[in-house]
C-alpha cells in the first residue's frame, strides 16, 4: 500500500484531500500546527494518521510515495526540507490534482465570474445523463457535497480553475497546472487584491493557461469580453476557440423560459450572468457528448429544484 503524507492539515482543502487520497485505498499521514481537537476526532474516525501538532520530519522515511503541501507550507518546514533531503516526490494540491486526473477529459472552468454555477449546471446535466465524474473545486458548489471527489472509473474531470499563486513555494498559478482537454473562460477582471501584483502579471497566467490547453483542445469563452478577446488572437492553431454569449429567454405569464430550437424549458434565473454562463456550461457538455435537449431539460430541473432567487 502506497504512502502519502500531507504537510499542513489545517491548510484549505488539505483534510478533504487526505480523505479522499484515504478512500481510493493509500495509507495517509498528515501533519499540522494547532490541530483542532474536532479535526483531530475526524482523522481518528476516518483512520487517518495524525502525527499530533507541530512537524515530525523523523516520521518520512525513503518508503514514502510522496509528500503533498498545503499551500501555507514554508521553505523553513522541517518536513517539507527533510522530504527533499529524502529526495521524495513533493506535489502541491494542484499537482496532485492533476496526477490523479492525467488519464481523464478534464474540463476547467476558469474566469473570475461564474465557475460555480457553470460546474453546478454541468454536473447536474452529467449526472442526469448517468455519467460519472470526478472534480476538484476551491468554491462550495450547490449540488456537490465535497470540494473533491476521485474514482476509478470515471473518464471526465471538472475542475475549478483557480487563478490565484499554488502556494507560497510554488509561486506559479494553480491554472497552470491542469492541462485541460476542454477550457471554459467566463470574463477576466483583474483586481488588487488578486496574487497578481499588476493587470499584465494577471493576463501572463491566462495566457499560461490557454497555451496549457492539450493538443487539439477547446477553448469555450464569453464573447462579450474584450479582454479574452483579444487573448484569443492568440491562440494554438490546433486549439478549437468557441465563443458563447447570452442564452435568450422568454417570459409568460410571469415564468421564465428557456428560448431553444427544442422548445421552451423553464427555469430560475438568478441574473444576466447567468444567461451567459448556461451557454457555457450547454458548449462544454456537449464537447463531452450531452445533447443540447438533454443540458436544457436537466438544467430546468436543477434550477427550479435547487437554486432560490
Amino acid at each position: 500500500m502506497r504512502k502519502i503524507h500531507l504537510i499542513s492539515i489545517t491548510d484549505p482543502l488539505v483534510l478533504e484531500l487526505a480523505s479522499a487520497i484515504h478512500d481510493k485505498g493509500y495509507e495517509v499521514s498528515v501533519s499540522g500546527a494547532e490541530i483542532p481537537l474536532e479535526m483531530a476526532e475526524e482523522l481518528e474516525q476516518d483512520e487517518i494518521t495524525s502525527f499530533g501538532n507541530g512537524w515530525f520530519p523523523d516520521k518520512l522515511t525513503k518508503n514514502t510515495y510522496s509528500v503533498v503541501l498545503g499551500s501555507k507550507v514554508t521553505q523553513d518546514n522541517p518536513e517539507f526540507k527533510r522530504a527533499k533531503e529524502l529526495g521524495l516526490l513533493i506535489q502541491s494540491i494542484p499537482e496532485f490534482i492533476y496526477q490523479r486526473t492525467k488519464s481523464k477529459t478534464r474540463v476547467v472552468i476558469a474566469g473570475s465570474r461564474g465557475r460555480k454555477i457553470i460546474i453546478a449546471m454541468m454536473a447536474a446535466a452529467l449526472r442526469r445523463q448517468k455519467l460519472a465524474f470526478d472534480y476538484a473545486t476551491t468554491s462550495e458548489i450547490p449540488g456537490l457535497n465535497k470540494h473533491l471527489h476521485f474514482s476509478y472509473e470515471a473518464r471526465i474531470a471538472l475542475i475549478e480553475g483557480d487563478e490565484h499563486i499554488t502556494s507560497v513555494i510554488e509561486k506559479r498559478s494553480q491554472l497552470e497546472f491542469y492541462r485541460p482537454h476542454i477550457a471554459v473562460m467566463t470574463n477576466l477582471n483583474w483586481d488588487s487584491s488578486q496574487d497578481h501584483d499588476t493587470p499584465e502579471a494577471y493576463m501572463s497566467t491566462y495566457r499560461c493557461f490557454s497555451t496549457s490547453i492539450e493538443r487539439e483542445g477547446k477553448l469555450i469563452y464569453y464573447g462579450g469580453d474584450p479582454v479574452i478577446g483579444e487573448l484569443v488572437k492568440d491562440i494554438r492553431n490546433d486549439i478549437t476557440a468557441i465563443p458563447f454569449e447570452e442564452h435568450p429567454v422568454v417570459e409568460e405569464d410571469g415564468q421564465v423560459y428557456l428560448d431553444t430550437r427544442y422548445g421552451k424549458y423553464p427555469i430560475r434565473v438568478l441574473n444576466r450572468h447567468f444567461l451567459i454562463n448556461i451557454n457555457a456550461a450547454r458548449l462544454a457538455c456537449r464537447q463531452l457528448g450531452i445533447k443540447d435537449a438533454d443540458f436544457y431539460q436537466a438544467v430546468s430541473e436543477f434550477t427550479l429544484s435547487s437554486l432560490s432567487v
